[in-house]
This record gives C-alpha cells, sequence and structure tokens, in this order.
C-alpha cells in the first residue's frame, strides 16, 4: 500500500492538532499505521509533545515554515510507526 499523505493548515487555535489527533485515532482503531511531521513554531515543541502523549510517532520541522524548511527533515527525525 502506498503512504498517503495528508497536509492540514490553519490560523494558530484552529484544531489543527486536535483534528490530526482524532484523525490519527480513527485511523488506528481501522487497523492503518499513521505518524505526524509537525510544523511546531515555538521552542518547547508543545504539538510534538501533545501527539507523542497520544502514542503518535512524530517529527517536527521547526525554526520556520515547511516551504523553508522541509528539507531538514530526514528520516531519522521521524520515529518508526
Amino acid at each position: 500500500m502506498r503512504p498517503t499523505v495528508v497536509f492540514v493548515g490553519g490560523f494558530l487555535g484552529a484544531g489543527k492538532t486536535t483534528l490530526i489527533l482524532a484523525a490519527a485515532r480513527e485511523l488506528k482503531e481501522r487497523g492503518m499505521r499513521c505518524a505526524a511531521i509537525l510544523n511546531d513554531q515555538s521552542d518547547a515543541l508543545v504539538d510534538t509533545q501533545l501527539a507523542e502523549l497520544h502514542g503518535m510517532p512524530s517529527g517536527e520541522v521547526t525554526a520556520g515554515c515547511f516551504c523553508c524548511r522541509l528539507s531538514d527533515l530526514d528520516g531519522r527525525s521521524l520515529k518508526r510507526c
């Protein structure tokens, strides 16, 4: 099966992380694997910590937007599903 990539965007506080976690929970219940690549803008990486608390493998692109920093993400940054 080929991987599916879904991009979620929106304003601060719009519910992006909540949506991602809810979708991941639903997919897991259906026997599928998923992971998140988050673009946390804070030093604390709050979204990444929240995803990990919910048992979702995750990685992050930090210190800028995806379009400028995606190349910083490599296979070592995303924990194995």
